[in-house]
């Protein structure tokens, strides 16, 4: 061993390929082993950062040369890179150990923040009434298997994946390349909607537990401040408020009931109602920011207001819109702690070009009242009129 390096230090980074120094020879018979002048002064270390992340890929040997001391200097330099990149890049974990927490919906983390303690799950399937947590069936917990190649030197990994396990063997995907690479094609294929090849048909697979939001109805409530209150050399303020429809869809191959024109005429009657209807709305934007997260049901709305009981007021009045009851759980604020500072009100003056203009405004205080309601469709070519600014219903549409 190379003397003043730890031996665990070696042990986990270098290999000696001799245990007494090599006596290579430039070609056989040029140099005499009989003088010590002709010996070489350096040694050849085979080397590696790290077995547990070099195992899948077979043997890919890597050389250090030099005196025992620049070798050392080597391999302590190119460790510590290693080591630092590893969690930059994200290689650090091996597709084994990331899969092992994968399959059983990561069990051993910590709820997240603000969840019912009583859940068993960081992911619920649906929503807090879910205790079991997802992927308690063992039989349909994904799995997956490693395809060999003739050498064991190989430089990449195919793995196939099987997103339903032992209950659906037939449904797989390859993944291909490093570790990093592969947790990010499967995960991309988790939520970017799966397109399964059976039988040369391809085909799209929806799982029943989850159904992709992207794809779902939208409905756009828009506000505009009124002209007569806006500040001089601004623009009026705008507002918006976007949530999804999650037990109807346009799209013929999911299986969900349709949505047709009377869906549309219930839809936009009742926004009528809550927000058109007695005078249009008037949403009091603030500097603090309060969310309202619901994933299954379709939400996931972030409101600038002046205070919590503005933003539930609005919260609850999109809830009725489909029937849905609040839950305080979902519920969260971000309150800035010099609002003043962070958001003035009068934005300061500064020079451009030699001219005074003045800083955009972020946050404003303004007054924007309910203007129209659009819904977006993934199979229609553009957004809907529900309600226009005259409060008429569906005006782009026949109904019948």
């Amino acid at each position: 061993m190379v003397t003043g390096i730890p031996k665990s230090y070696t042990r986990s980074t270098l290999q000696k390929m001799q245990e007494s120094r090599a006596k290579l020879k430039l070609q056989q018979g040029l140099l005499s082993t009989d003088n010590p002048d002709e010996l070489p002064n350096f040694e050849v270390w085979r080397y590696t950062s790290s077995d547990r992340l070099d195992a899948p890929y077979g043997k890919n040997p890597r050389y250090l040369t030099g005196t025992p001391q620049l070798v050392a200097v080597q391999a302590s330099a190119i460790k510590a890179l290693h080591d630092e990149l590893s969690l930059r890049l994200g290689y650090a974990v091996t597709f084994e150990e990331w899969f092992e927490e994968w399959q059983k919906g990561f069990p051993t983390l910590i709820n997240r923040p603000a969840s019912d303690p009583t859940l068993k799950t960081n992911y619920p399937i649906r929503d807090t009434g879910d205790r079991t947590g997802w992927r308690t069936d063992p039989e349909s917990r994904p799995e997956y298997s490693e395809w060999g190649l003739p050498k064991g030197n190989r430089k990449f990994r195919v793995v196939e994946y099987f997103p339903q396990g032992r209950s659906n063997p037939t449904n797989s995907i390859l993944l291909s390349g490093n570790d990093s690479m592969m947790i990010s094609q499967l995960l991309n294929y988790e939520w970017s909607g799966k397109t399964v090849a059976t039988q040369a048909v391809a085909k799209t697979y929806i799982p029943p537990d989850r159904i992709i939001r992207r794809n779902q109805p939208r409905i756009y409530l828009m506000f505009l401040e009124n002209m007569a209150d806006v500040e001089p050399g601004y623009s009026p303020v705008t507002g918006e408020i976007g949530f999804r429809l999650m037990d109807k869809t346009d799209n013929p191959e999911l299986p969900l009931p349709k949505i047709t024109k009377a869906d549309l005429v219930q839809l936009a009657t009742k926004i009528k109602s809550l927000f058109w209807d007695n005078g249009s709305y008037v949403w009091k934007k603030g500097k603090n920011v309060y969310c309202y997260h619901d994933w299954a049901k379709g939400y996931q709305l972030q409101l600038l207001c002046r205070n919590k009981t503005a933003a539930t007021e609005i919260v609850n009045k999109v809830l009725v819109i489909q029937n849905h009851a609040y839950n305080s759980l979902y519920f969260k604020s971000s309150l800035p702690e010099e609002p003043e500072k962070n958001y003035p009100t009068i934005p300061r003056e500064i020079t451009v070009l030699g001219e005074k203009v003045k800083e955009p405004r972020w946050r404003p205080i303004a007054d924007v009242q309910f203007q129209c309601a659009k819904i977006w469709l993934s199979r229609w070519p553009q957004l809907i009129t529900l309600i226009d600014k005259k409060g008429a219903i569906l005006p782009d549409l026949v109904i019948p």
